[in-house]
């Protein structure tokens, strides 16, 4: 089985509200939610050709955590 970059996120996070709120800070990515065989839910992330976040020169962590900011379950809050 090929390896596949992902990212995991963990927490009772809301993947669609997630989805919708995540922005690509290099390029106009089109998010989106699929269901994979076993039940688990992904966000998918389509980023444009030529996007330095697809190529992996870019790390997506800065626009994952824009995205995660305001759906911090309360159980994650200090």
């Amino acid at each position: 089985m090929e390896p596949r970059r992902t990212e995991y996120l963990v927490g009772d996070l809301d993947p669609d509200a997630l989805a919708a709120a995540y922005r690509c800070g290099h390029c106009h990515a089109d998010t989106g939610t699929f269901t994979d065989e076993a039940g688990i839910v992904h966000i998918a992330v389509h980023h444009d050709d030529g996007c330095p976040v697809l190529g992996g020169a870019i790390s997506s962590a800065p626009d994952v955590v824009r995205a995660v900011v305001g759906h911090i379950p309360d159980t994650f809050r200090p």
